[in-house]
């Protein structure tokens, strides 16, 4: 029968009446909580569940059976436990009944059912990759034909099309297009989203360039860089004051963290730019030195301060006039750049109904046409009859959700606040895919806890055992992870509460568990890193590197390395 549970893994199990947003770190039982929750429904004499009852969301197909397989075996755990059990014993029938598929498959079973809602075909198919390629590359150059046709009269085309390639070509022109409608059909209302961008574009009154939206992020960028530096170069000026011998290197530094600081004070964008030009002075260590590594610690520090602040300042290379300035002629741009993507969007919708086929996301978007209407105005009187046919909507992997499917979960749970979701922000590998992680966090930094919420409330428990790996592997990730991790940098500070806990007990190697190595690699090159990891795997493969399995300690054998490779969540496995 099933291990008994932790404290946090009961509630995140048996908490009832509120939206519950489960944060489970990697090994921590995320599917063992989602699925001993649902067999909770099942089991309870007041519920007296059926598995199809359920709306389960998973975020890929295998995922997807892999769920129903151990929803399966956790069935038969109880059935053959209580063999006369009838209830039980329909579940395993029901199961395959059940609503347990991607977001994309359930939109789909949805839209044909209430195709005749939206005037789109029942039959309809769902576009694969392949074919949304070559359609989308129709559109493309169906929508710069009639463009380039009416150039002359088309002022904004002309201002979009001369900013790119400096006249010579228009090679960017097409992703351009396609990468601008895409970011616009992961916000609830593409066409709003795409005026919002061209209101951004409007200078307006603005007397300095950080006023903008644009300004406003390369100076936050920038200030909260700055703040890391500083900290960097002040803890090399300690450890310098500490030895007589680098009085001048500790003066040399404390005169750039003064420069650094008075460029981190500054107000406005013209302040930034009046304030830009550090000067690093020149640096020298005596020749006989008793810490040769504290001094190549400074050296490293310094250089890659200054390569990187100059990355950091080209954008402040003019003051707030000139960028003003351009970016009012880049309006016209702006606005021919939306217009293609506007035109591409109706070319491809042709496209598509004249073939019958809708893309992802076309599913998504028409399924939230039904559930809060095409104003996006509240959830409509059907979202409340397909909401209700569920008694709790599940969400896996919920981390890598974008606002279009939230908003689907939501309307199908507003009345009723009956949606459990669960995820972890630092595991968030898919925002390539315009996944949001941010709605995850939001939840996360506004839910009360499970011991505190109230009837309806959002509520929150944090699964933080780890049951995969040793405590020498989860002091290490604790201490990388607290140093690093900020809501800078992974949306979330790593506190206490995050902190993983050795959830079994496991005995001492005799080799050290953990290694920790810092490489400086040529930038956006990792050959010296992929041979580094080549020639150590090979060292590991030699039969004297030990590891636990579930009978002991055995060498490290090729398999393990694979698994690794192949694990999304492997933090600490070997």
């Amino acid at each position: 029968m099933a291990e008994e549970l932790t404290l946090q893994q009961r509630q995140a199990v048996e908490n009832r009446g509120g939206k519950l947003l489960v944060s489970a770190a990697a090994g921590s039982g995320k599917t063992k909580v989602l699925v001993d929750r649902l067999i909770g429904y099942v089991l309870d004499p007041a519920c007296s569940a059926n598995l199809d009852e359920f709306l389960i969301i998973t975020y890929t197909k295998a995922a997807a059976a892999e769920l129903r397989g151990k929803i399966a075996a956790r069935l038969s755990e109880h059935i053959a436990a209580h063999p006369e059990n009838r209830h039980l014993q329909r579940q395993m029938q029901r199961l395959y009944l059940a609503k347990i598929s991607t977001v994309h498959a359930f939109c789909g079973d949805l839209l044909r059912q209430y195709a005749y809602f939206l005037d789109i075909p029942g039959d309809f198919r769902v576009a694969d990759e392949p074919e949304c390629r070559q359609l989308r590359e129709a559109a493309t150059a169906q929508v710069l034909e009639q463009a380039y046709a009416h150039a002359p009269e088309n002022q904004a085309f002309r201002a979009f099309v001369d900013t790119q390639g400096l006249g010579r070509d228009d090679r960017m022109v097409p992703e351009m297009i396609c990468r601008v409608y895409d970011s616009a059909r992961c916000h609830l209302d593409p066409q709003a989203w795409l005026e919002e961008c061209a209101c951004h574009a409007q200078t307006g009154t603005m007397s300095d360039a950080g006023q903008t939206v644009w300004g406003r992020y390369l100076m936050e960028a920038l200030f909260a860089w700055l703040d890391w530096q500083i900290d960097s170069i002040a803890s090399c000026a300690r450890e310098a004051e500490r030895r007589p011998e680098l009085s001048k290197v500790a003066a040399l530094l404390r005169e750039i963290e003064g420069q650094l600081r008075f460029l981190r004070h500054a107000k406005t964008w013209d302040q930034v730019v009046e304030r830009k030009n550090i000067e690093f002075g020149r640096m020298t260590f005596p020749r006989k030195l008793e810490d040769p590594i504290l001094a190549g610690r400074i050296k490293q520090v310094r250089e890659q301060l200054k390569k990187e602040l100059g990355k950091r300042l080209r954008p402040f290379a003019d003051a707030s006039s000139q960028v003003l300035a351009d970016l009012d002629g880049a309006k016209l741009a702006v606005k021919g750049l939306i217009e293609l993507a506007q035109a591409f969007g109706r070319a491809y919708d042709a496209m598509k109904r004249h073939r019958r086929v809708l893309d992802f996301s076309d599913l998504e978007h028409k399924t939230l046409d039904l559930l809060l209407g095409k104003a996006r105005s509240g959830p409509t009187k059907l979202a409340g009859e397909i909401g209700s046919r569920f008694r709790e909507v599940m969400v896996d992997e919920y981390q890598d959700s974008n606002a279009v499917q939230d908003a689907i979960f939501s309307a199908l749970t507003q009345k009723r606040q009956n949606c459990f979701m669960v995820g972890d922000v630092k595991q968030s590998i898919y925002q390539f895919r315009l996944a949001d992680p941010g709605i995850f966090l939001e939840k996360y930094h506004t839910y009360a806890s499970v011991e505190e919420a109230g009837p309806g409330q959002g509520r929150r428990v944090l699964l933080s055992r780890n049951f995969r790996s040793c405590g020498a592997v989860l002091e290490a990730v604790n201490d990388v992870f607290a140093r690093s991790m900020c809501p800078a940098v992974g949306g979330l500070r790593y506190g206490p509460a995050e902190a993983l806990v050795e959830g079994i007990p496991h005995g001492p190697l005799e080799e050290p568990e953990v290694e920790l190595h810092s490489l400086w690699v040529q930038e956006d090159t990792y050959e010296e890193e992929a041979a580094f990891v080549a020639e150590r795997i090979c060292q590991m493969l030699d039969g004297a590197h030990l590891v636990r399995d579930k009978v002991g300690l055995r060498p490290i054998v090729p398999e393990d390395i694979v698994f690794l490779l192949r694990s999304p969540n492997s933090v600490g496995q070997a």
